[in-house]
């Protein structure tokens, strides 16, 4: 298979899924000037912040990611009724921020409280990077909103839905067992892409979603170098998202070294894959 990229597209290191220390299950430690040290690290060019039903600290990670000369996605993962993880992105922060208000928040459990001692902080952050309090609110719930209904939300306000971590816990396939063909959901996110070729057969040949993959990362040692490329025209965020979905020219690389399958865009995966010596998957028991 030829994988030469074409003249006029250019290969930017993602990941587009990293909590901030506004997740509950995230470290306090996930702060910009932390976070933005790893990345600048790890030679990555695009990442978003996506913190479960919330997108405070949004707007400080862009005011950050614009000082290192790097692309911000901006993003959230919501939990669904069914207890589904679905990442969400959207073309600006204005956009992301109307889809909180109108959709995220008023679908959240009412007056329960998150407890710092049993489940963590919920640190806000303003666009200075200077943590300025706490969200009282519990943010790790379900919402009052099925998958089908937050994935037209989303597409409502100009984003595109991504299923989350679907050989995880708190996925499509934990929950439901299986992708449903008319979900229109934009693509799925394998997290170990070891199984990327197993998920292909079982779960995907019906559907023709692109597969892409990102850290999830709670903590810092849990962030690595990228295990995604996105070949894009330009770096810009709706190149990013019309490349997920498969529009337009881009293409999606997972660990280009070895090829194996083909999709609408091509996808690449390796099996060596550096790892944390920590469970992070309890996170998701």
């Amino acid at each position: 298979m030829n994988t030469k990229i074409p003249e006029r597209l250019s290969p930017f290191s993602c990941d587009l899924h990293i909590h901030s220390a506004l997740s509950a299950c995230a470290e306090d430690k996930m702060i910009p000037k932390e976070v933005l040290k790893k990345i600048v690290s790890m030679d990555i060019d695009i990442f978003s912040i996506t913190d479960h039903n919330s997108v405070f600290n949004c707007v400080a990670f862009e005011t950050a990611a614009k000082e290192h000369n790097l692309l911000f996605v901006p993003g959230v993962e919501l939990q669904t009724s069914e207890e589904i993880h679905l990442l969400g992105y959207f073309p600006d922060i204005s956009s992301l921020e109307n889809f909180y208000l109108s959709v995220v928040k008023p679908s959240l459990p009412k007056n329960i409280k998150n407890d710092p001692l049993s489940f963590g902080h919920q640190l806000k952050i303003n666009s200075s990077g200077v943590v300025v309090g706490e969200e009282e609110d519990m943010l790790s719930m379900a919402l009052d909103k099925s998958i089908d209904e937050l994935v037209e939300e989303i597409h409502r306000f100009r984003g595109i839905a991504v299923a989350a971590h679907i050989d995880r816990g708190f996925s499509l396939i934990s929950q439901l067992g299986y992708i449903p063909t008319d979900l229109k959901i934009d693509a799925v996110e394998i997290w170990d892409i070891t199984k990327i070729e197993d998920f292909q057969s079982k779960y995907l040949k019906d559907c023709k979603l692109n597969i892409v993959s990102s850290s999830d990362s709670h903590y810092l040692d849990m962030m690595k170098k990228p295990k995604m490329k996105l070949v894009l025209e330009s770096k810009d965020v709706m190149s990013c998202l019309n490349c997920i979905k498969g529009e337009g020219p881009g293409r999606i690389t997972i660990n280009p070294k070895i090829s194996r399958y083909k999709q609408k865009v091509e996808t690449n995966f390796g099996k060596n894959v550096d790892e944390s010596s920590k469970d992070w998957k309890n996170l998701y028991k």
